[in-house]
C-alpha cells in the first residue's frame, strides 16, 4: 500500500470502524485497503480476507462502468447518493445509496477512493412472506436497474412516478413498490384515471358531503379509505388539469377538501402515479401540470417497452405458459423453438400484455401434444389446421367453460378471486359465465 494512503487509512479507521454503514477504501489499482466491520457483516466475510483483493473479484456482479469506486479512480468523479444494486450472501438484490470520492495525496496524485453506503430497503414490521412481493421476471440489465431503483424508492415515503407504454406492467411495479414500503401491510387502492368519467373522478378521490350536488350523500373518497396505505393513480395524464391542481395540494401539505365541503382534511397516503406517455411530452401537450410533474418526479422509474428488451421475450413467454397452461390446456408443458422464434420476431406494440394474450389464445387453440409449436400472433392466425367453423366455436366454448370452472374450483367458488386468477374483470367473468350457461 502507498505510504501516504496507509497513513490516511490509519487516520480514518477509528471513525469508520464505528459506523453501522458499510465503508470501504481502495487503492489506485482498485484493490481493497480498508473494509470496515459493517461491510464484513453485510458480506458475511472476514475483513482481513478481503484486503488486497480487487473490487471486481470481490463483487463479480459489478462492472467498471457500474462501480462508483472504480469510476472515482477512472474519472476523478465524486458521487453522492447514487443508487447501486448489491447482491447479498443469499443472492438477493439489495438497493443501496453510495457516496464515493477519490482520495488525493499532498502532491495531487490519486491515491485511491473511499465509499460509504446506505441500505434503502425497509420491510414493514411483522412477518412477511416472499409471495406478497410481486416478482418481475427479466434478464435485461436496464430493466434490472429500474427494478433496483423502484425498490430503493419504495423504502421511503416519497411519491413515485412510473412511465411505461400501455401493457408494460406499470400496475405490477406499483404493487411491488407498495409491498416493499413501510405501508406494505396497509391497503393499496388503484384508480385508472382514464376509465372514470371526469365528473366522477373528483368525488371518487376526494369524497362528497350531502348536498354538494343533486343526490349527493356523505361518502368517503379514496384519499380517506386509503388512510395509512397507498393510492396508485394509473394514466395520470388522463386526469383533468383542474383536478391535478387539487392533487398537487395533497402532495404539498397533505390537505384536501371533499366535494361540497369547506373543511380541509389531512390525507395519510403514499401516492404512486403512472403515465403511458413520456412525462415531458405530456407536460408540453398540456396533459400534465408541470408543477405536479416535478412534485412526483422524486422517484422516477421508466419501464422499457418489450421490443427494446427482446431477450426477455422467451423468458416471459415460458413464465406465462407455466401460469396459464394448467387452466387453459394442461397438456402443454413446453414452448417449442419455432414458437419462440416467432415470438422474438414480433413487434410487440402491446408489450407484455399482448404477449400474455397471445400465449393464452395459443393455448386455447392448440390441440397438439406437450409442446406449443404454433403461435397465434393475431386474431386471424391459426396454430393448426382449422376445423370447421361450428366445431371450432364449440371447442372454444368448451375450453373457456373448463378454464372458468377450474378457476372457480381453485378459488372455492369466489368469483372475484377467480376473475383475478384468469386476468379478467369480475363483471367480464360473470358475463361470460352467463353466456356459457355457468351462472
Amino acid at each position: 500500500m502507498d505510504q501516504e494512503l496507509s497513513w490516511l487509512v490509519a487516520c480514518l479507521r477509528p471513525l469508520l470502524d464505528t459506523l453501522d454503514r458499510p465503508a470501504t477504501v481502495v487503492d489506485a489499482d482498485g484493490r481493497f485497503v480498508y473494509y470496515n466491520p459493517a461491510s464484513a457483516r453485510m458480506d458475511g466475510v472476514d475483513a482481513d480476507e478481503v484486503i488486497g483483493k480487487h473490487l471486481l473479484a470481490q463483487n463479480p456482479w459489478l462492472t467498471r462502468e457500474d462501480s462508483t469506486l472504480l469510476q472515482c479512480l477512472a474519472r476523478g468523479a465524486r458521487f453522492t447518493d447514487v443508487c447501486q444494486s448489491y447482491i447479498g450472501p443469499d443472492g438477493q438484490t439489495i438497493p443501496y445509496l453510495h457516496t464515493a470520492a477519490p482520495l488525493y495525496g499532498r502532491d495531487g496524485a490519486l491515491l485511491g477512493a473511499m465509499e460509504i453506503g446506505r441500505q434503502l430497503r425497509h420491510m414493514p414490521s411483522g412477518p412477511r412472506e416472499d409471495a406478497e412481493v410481486p416478482r418481475i421476471a427479466t434478464a435485461d440489465p436496464l430493466m434490472r436497474q429500474q427494478i433496483a431503483w423502484l425498490d430503493a424508492f419504495a423504502a421511503s415515503e416519497l411519491p413515485i412516478l412510473i412511465y411505461g407504454e400501455t401493457g408494460t406492467g406499470k400496475e405490477l411495479f406499483a404493487r411491488r413498490a407498495h409491498a416493499l414500503s413501510p405501508r406494505g401491510g396497509r391497503p393499496l387502492f388503484t384508480v385508472n384515471c382514464a376509465a372514470i368519467p371526469d365528473t366522477l373522478l373528483e368525488s371518487t378521490l376526494f369524497g362528497t358531503v350531502k348536498g354538494a350536488f343533486t343526490g349527493a350523500e356523505n361518502r368517503k373518497g379514496l384519499l380517506t379509505l386509503a388512510d395509512g396505505g397507498t393510492l396508485f393513480l394509473d394514466e395520470l395524464n388522463s386526469m383533468p388539469i383542474q383536478l391535478q391542481g387539487k392533487l398537487l395540494r395533497v402532495l404539498q401539505d397533505g390537505s384536501y377538501q371533499p366535494l361540497g365541503s369547506h373543511q380541509s382534511l389531512l390525507a395519510n397516503v403514499r401516492l404512486i402515479a403512472a403515465l403511458n406517455q413520456e412525462p415531458l411530452a405530456a407536460v408540453e401537450q398540456g396533459r400534465l401540470r408541470e408543477d405536479l410533474y416535478y412534485r412526483l418526479n422524486v422517484g422516477y422509474v421508466h419501464i422499457p417497452p418489450l421490443r427494446e428488451r427482446r431477450g426477455d421475450v422467451p423468458l416471459l413467454a415460458r413464465a406465462l405458459l407455466a401460469r396459464h397452461a394448467p387452466e387453459l390446456n394442461p397438456r402443454v408443458t413446453q414452448l417449442d423453438a419455432r414458437a419462440e422464434a416467432a415470438l422474438q420476431a414480433h413487434p410487440w406494440r402491446g408489450n407484455v400484455r399482448e404477449l400474455e394474450n397471445i400465449i393464452r389464445r395459443s393455448l386455447l387453440l392448440h390441440d397438439g401434444g406437450a409442446r406449443l409449436e404454433r403461435i397465434a400472433l393475431h386474431a386471424g392466425a391459426q396454430p393448426a389446421a382449422a376445423p370447421p367453423a361450428g366445431d371450432l366455436r364449440r371447442q372454444l366454448r368448451q375450453r373457456e367453460a373448463a378454464a372458468i370452472e377450474a378457476a372457480l374450483a381453485a378459488c372455492g367458488g369466489n368469483a372475484s378471486a377467480a376473475a383475478r386468477r384468469l386476468g379478467l374483470a369480475r363483471s367480464t367473468l360473470v358475463s361470460r359465465m352467463r353466456r356459457l350457461g355457468l351462472a
